[in-house]
C-alpha cells in the first residue's frame, strides 16, 4: 500500500545535483515506505542513481536521518561528513502519533 509523506523544504542550492536530490525527495512523497527507516533506505538506494558532479557522488553529499518512526530530515553534507544544512523535513501523513519513539 502506498504511503503519503509531506516534504517541508528548508533550503536548496542551485547546483544540478542538489536540484536532482530535491526532485527525488518530492517524488518520494508517495512511496511504499511505512516508516522513516524504510524511507531512508529507499532514499539511499535512489540517491546512487544520481550522476556524479565533478568528483562528488550524491550518495556521499546528502544524508537522511530519522527523528522518529514517522519523521526524518534530509541534509546536505560537507566533504568531511558533517551536516551542512537541512534541506527537508519529511513526515508521514495520517499515521497515528502513538508510533513516535
Amino acid at each position: 500500500m502506498s504511503m503519503k509523506w509531506n516534504a517541508e523544504p528548508h533550503r536548496r542550492g542551485n547546483g544540478q545535483q542538489e536540484i536532482q536530490v530535491s526532485i527525488l525527495v518530492k517524488e518520494m512523497q508517495v512511496t511504499f515506505a511505512s516508516d522513516s527507516e524504510t524511507w531512508i533506505n529507499q532514499f539511499k538506494d535512489r540517491l546512487r542513481a544520481i550522476p556524479r558532479k565533478n568528483c562528488f557522488s550524491a550518495e556521499f553529499g546528502y544524508t537522511a536521518s530519522a527523528i522518529d518512526l514517522r519523521t526524518l530530515e534530509v541534509w546536505k553534507v560537507k566533504a568531511n561528513g558533517d551536516n551542512n544544512y537541512k534541506m527537508f523535513t519529511v513526515t508521514l501523513i495520517g499515521k497515528n502519533d502513538s508510533d513516535r519513539l
